[in-house]
């Protein structure tokens, strides 16, 4: 660590520099980190996005709930659910997560939803609900899932990522020859996939699954309910990791799971009591409450950056694919016309085989708005290697960073880039 203290100090510096020579817009948002280790590597301390007024509307979090009575405390602790919203313990969940809730189940047009500590969380939970044997998974599904399913030792049964319908009957066909029962197999489904973005037939795909009378999940992160609905296409429950788009910041750590049916809502929520897993602060609940009301305005503006950084990125020499099914020379452009319409911020580009991996990462240094950091759907803007694990579908050559852009003057990042591709062709 010591060694790399003069060397990170030099960056910092760099990257003050670069800033004094952008526009106030991405100043606002980059001066009150540029130097990470200042503010533990916090993406908002500044609280932009009214994080401060909007954690003050509510309490700062409770573990006890209070009761006049304790006939009171009797039917709320067997209904686990409080008379003031929340639950009879503060724990599973408080009434600004029942807020949160509310909204989030009906802007999908749901029947309720629960919200735990990050979208992984909430796919674990959705998972642990119903305790399927197998689990039917693109190949290109968001890898801490694979991390999840391996503790648990559930069975991975994978189909290509993009899979038309065909492709898909065909794994089903085998996965029901292993496992008779409808409870043993759940159809869990991510689209655009992580990383590199590819569409599955979703109608085709959620048919296929209703005829086998399989339960059906979607991780629906990319698209968020301003993009797609998948529960009026028949999906049975929706993860969101909320973290993303919804909150906006990089502050709002949670994900939710909207269901469409009764049951298996009360199921979801039942294993969330068990769990613990609603602990949500308030503060966090808040936040997310509110900024839900500006997602489609950020997420327009992250996607017409993207769009144009993609452009900058397909005249580089250095640059042989970029993984985008808003792209018309996508093989999965047709159905994100037909599913989703409109893009978010989120791309990857593919570099040149050729190109040593040394020489890639000096690229990615040399930047100074693009983060290098996990997650994405905030309003900086981020960077990160592809580590995709696959088995049925084949990956381009080539070194692959995702990036996802941000809120800042899209000409502060433009010249971002041309600064960093200059260290790279040198």
């Amino acid at each position: 660590m010591e060694d790399n203290i003069p060397e990170a100090s030099m960056k910092c510096e760099t990257r003050r520099a670069f800033l004094a020579l952008c526009s106030p817009k991405t100043r606002l948002l980059h001066d009150p980190v540029f130097n990470p280790d200042m503010v533990c590597g916090h993406p908002n301390p500044a609280g932009l996005g009214d994080a401060g007024r909007f954690s003050q509307m509510g309490s700062w979090g409770q573990s006890s709930v209070l009761f006049p009575l304790l006939e009171t405390y009797r039917t709320a602790d067997k209904c686990g659910k409080a008379p003031y919203g929340g639950a009879e313990y503060g724990i599973p969940q408080t009434p600004e997560a029942d807020a949160v809730c509310r909204k989030i189940t009906a802007l999908h047009q749901g029947y309720g939803a629960v919200i735990c500590p990050s979208g992984l969380s909430a796919i674990a939970t959705t998972l642990d609900a119903f305790s399927p044997k197998a689990v039917l998974i693109p190949d290109n599904v968001y890898g801490p899932m694979l991390r999840f399913l391996n503790r648990r030792r559930i069975k991975q049964i994978r189909y290509p990522a993009g899979a038309s319908a065909d492709e898909f009957r065909s794994v089903l066909l085998k996965a029901r020859s292993l496992y008779t029962q409808c409870a043993d197999l759940l159809v869990y489904i991510e689209a655009p996939g992580s990383g590199t973005f590819e569409i599955p037939d979703l109608d085709g795909i959620i048919a296929i699954a209703q005829n086998a009378r399989l339960r059906t999940v979607m991780d629906n992160t990319w698209a968020s309910h301003v993009r797609f609905q998948p529960l009026e296409h028949g999906i049975d429950i929706v993860v969101q990791a909320t973290t993303k788009y919804e909150g906006g910041y990089g502050d709002t750590p949670s994900g939710v799971v909207i269901a469409r049916r009764p049951q298996d809502l009360q199921s979801i929520a039942d294993e969330l009591r068990a769990t613990g897993n609603g602990a949500v602060a308030p503060t966090t609940c808040l936040r997310l409450y509110h900024r839900i009301d500006s997602t489609e305005e950020r997420l327009n503006q992250h996607a017409d950056t993207a769009q144009r950084l993609i452009g900058w990125f397909l005249k580089q020499p250095f640059v042989t694919d970029i993984l985008s099914p808003t792209l018309e020379t996508s093989p999965y452009h047709e159905r994100f016309q037909r599913y989703f319409g409109k893009a978010n911020g989120l791309f990857s580009a593919v570099f040149r085989p050729d190109l040593p991996a040394k020489r890639v990462e000096t690229f990615v240094d040399a930047l100074n708005l693009f983060w290098v950091a996990e997650s994405w759907g905030g309003h900086l803007s981020l960077v990160l290697p592809v580590h995709a694990n696959r088995e049925v579908t084949p990956l381009p050559d080539g070194y692959i960073l995702r990036f996802h852009a941000g809120l800042e003057d899209c000409q502060d990042l433009l010249r971002d880039l041309n600064q960093a591709a200059a260290c790279l062709l040198k």
